[in-house]
């Protein structure tokens, strides 16, 4: 019944909105030519011969406090035998060494040999909260620069205000940065690979360093170091970057490059669906993003989790449900992971993203809006993301079922609000049932909805499908997994 309007819209009546506590903030973003001009300033840091499967580490960094030297990550570059800055405005390679490094600021100063005429970004600051930033870098092995622009996140005082369990625990053993260590965040998530690069206000000044990068399954779970840290690291920074984070180093922060251009193609990709811009983070099966179904710390709400879990174990065998697969696109407004089924191709359709089973009538369907708080809420746009939804489908009279449906939202460690449930359709043209499982998350001013559609209500479950049980148990886990920071 669905193959001809899921590509249209999507909806329920039944949602009630998250919040209506996001708004944005009252400061100007630093303009284009400002962030342009920061940009000049930013280079590339290849470091290589580093501890670790990969070899070879690619993060950011810029030029500070003066031409011949450049700040960066120390995670980028620690043990590793040499060291690679690439001027991409300029069009320039040089080779470096690092200086100094604090360890527990994740800081690392690299000494440039016979650097270009190139200005430094001389001027810090302090970020204030909720001042509208920008974060420059050069992700995921992209050629050229990319901006991020975010405000400074409220309540985030210290790394440990972020991190779960899980976090926490790959911090402490790689022993940097420290658990206590003064951090801010942006309300935007800025790609991996930006590690080092600059966070700006609206003059061009300086406020932070990128930090992070953490991949954590389904999410990745990134924040800034204050710029006045940079003058510790001149002052008392220890000589060199052979710190003794060995291989550690790669495995819990950096981004290394893909070995080939078809990797990197595969693994860098950005896509563009419903009007806005996701990266596609990694693709994993089910039993990788939870790492285990028994790891405490793992899932904000683990005992939804494995409610939803059990409920599809039950029709579909569990070694079946592990080996399910997913994309992991990052949505670049509210920094959340859509995670959607490796085996349901991707389209734009009408300002939807649709993921459609090959089996059968079912549908993974998301859309990122933002919104003017003058004007409207995010109760009224969540609530039309449903209407569109169910008008588009022919859905009417749903009924939410309780057992898996949160009556309030629930906000994530990294700032991320996030509300699910799951409701009984009736089919208007077909008279049929359709069982959906839906996600409200947002942060601020930017909303994204994703809707599990299941127009086979008859042919799955017990006695069903077996095929299109197992692409529905797939549509219905990625909404679940949307929703959490794992």
């Amino acid at each position: 019944m669905m193959k001809a309007t899921a590509a249209c819209l999507l909806g329920s009546v039944l949602i009630g909105g998250l919040m209506s506590a996001w708004v944005s903030s009252a400061t100007a973003k630093p303009s284009a030519d400002i962030v342009r001009a920061a940009a000049t300033s930013v280079v590339r840091v290849t470091a290589e011969g580093c501890p670790g499967g990969q070899g070879s580490r690619v993060g950011s960094g810029f030029i500070w406090p003066d031409p011949s030297t450049v700040v960066t990550a120390l995670h980028v570059v620690a043990d590793c035998r040499s060291v690679t800055v690439d001027y991409v405005e300029a069009g320039v390679q040089r080779r470096a060494q690092a200086s100094k490094s604090l360890r527990r600021a994740d800081l690392a100063l690299l000494a440039v040999e016979n650097p270009p005429a190139v200005p430094a970004l001389s001027e810090t600051a302090e970020a204030a909260e909720q001042e509208e930033l920008a974060a420059i870098g050069l992700p995921l092995n992209v050629r050229n620069w990319q901006e991020t622009y975010g405000s400074r996140a409220l309540n985030v005082k210290k790394l440990s205000d972020i991190l779960n369990d899980a976090s926490r625990r790959q911090i402490e053993n790689l022993g940097a940065p420290a658990i206590n260590l003064e951090i801010f965040r942006l309300t935007a998530v800025v790609k991996p690979g930006s590690s080092g690069g600059p966070v700006i206000n609206a003059r061009g000044a300086v406020v932070g360093v990128v930090d992070g990068g953490l991949d954590g399954g389904a999410s990745s779970l990134n924040w800034a170091v204050p710029a006045h840290l940079l003058q510790e690291l001149v002052a008392s920074g220890a000589s060199g970057a052979d710190v003794g984070l060995g291989p550690a180093a790669e495995t819990v922060f950096a981004f290394s490059v893909p070995e080939t251009a078809q990797a990197a193609a595969q693994v860098n990709r950005d896509m563009t669906c419903g009007g806005r811009n996701y990266f596609h983070l990694a693709t994993r099966s089910l039993n990788e993003i939870v790492d285990s179904l028994q790891t405490p710390g793992t899932l904000d709400d683990p005992q939804g989790f494995v409610q939803v879990v059990a409920a599809l174990a039950a029709v579909v065998p569990e070694n079946d449900l592990a080996a399910l697969s997913f994309d992991l696109f990052v949505d670049s407004e509210t920094g959340a992971t859509v995670a959607v089924p490796e085996t349901m191709p991707l389209s734009d359709g009408d300002g939807l993203c649709v993921a459609e089973s090959q089996q059968g009538d079912i549908a993974l369907i998301f859309q990122g809006l933002v919104f003017n708080p003058a004007v409207t809420n995010v109760d009224f746009v969540s609530n039309q993301f449903v209407f569109n939804v169910s008008k588009g489908l022919g859905f009417a009279n749903c009924q939410a079922d309780p057992s898996f449906s949160q009556v309030m939202p629930h906000a994530r460690v990294d700032g991320l609000l996030a509300r699910r449930f799951a409701a009984l359709c009736y089919h208007l043209p077909s008279g049929e049932q359709a069982y959906n499982f839906v996600a409200h998350l947002g942060r601020l001013n930017s909303y994204l909805g994703i809707v599990a559609v299941n127009g086979e209500f008859y042919d799955t479950g017990v006695g069903g499908d077996p095929d299109i049980t197992r692409d529905w148990a797939a549509a219905a886990l990625a909404v679940i997994i949307s929703t959490y920071q794992i």
